[in-house]
């Protein structure tokens, strides 16, 4: 018998819009390891992003890249670092 986990019925947009919410990118960076349909959530929930802050954030080039080539509607990308 085959049983899923309530969250497992969750359909990848509710998915993404919950991952919308996520204000921390270690937390969405933990959420994408979980499973391929998380990480098709996460990556969606950055498609649906306006505004992105990398403002005290220690980031390197390759994974600023891929967070932003998921995040296509972007109107606003802020990446102040402190110096």
């Amino acid at each position: 018998m085959d049983v899923k986990a309530e969250i497992d019925r969750l359909p990848i947009d509710l998915l993404a819009h919950i991952f919308v919410l996520f204000t921390s990118f270690i937390d969405l960076a933990h959420a994408s390891g979980v499973c391929k349909k998380w990480k098709q959530g996460v990556k969606e929930s950055l498609a649906r992003r306006h505004n992105l802050s990398f403002t005290g954030w220690k980031m390197d080039d390759d994974s600023t890249a891929r967070l932003v080539y998921h995040a296509y509607n972007l109107t606003k990308l802020d990446m102040y670092v402190y110096i």
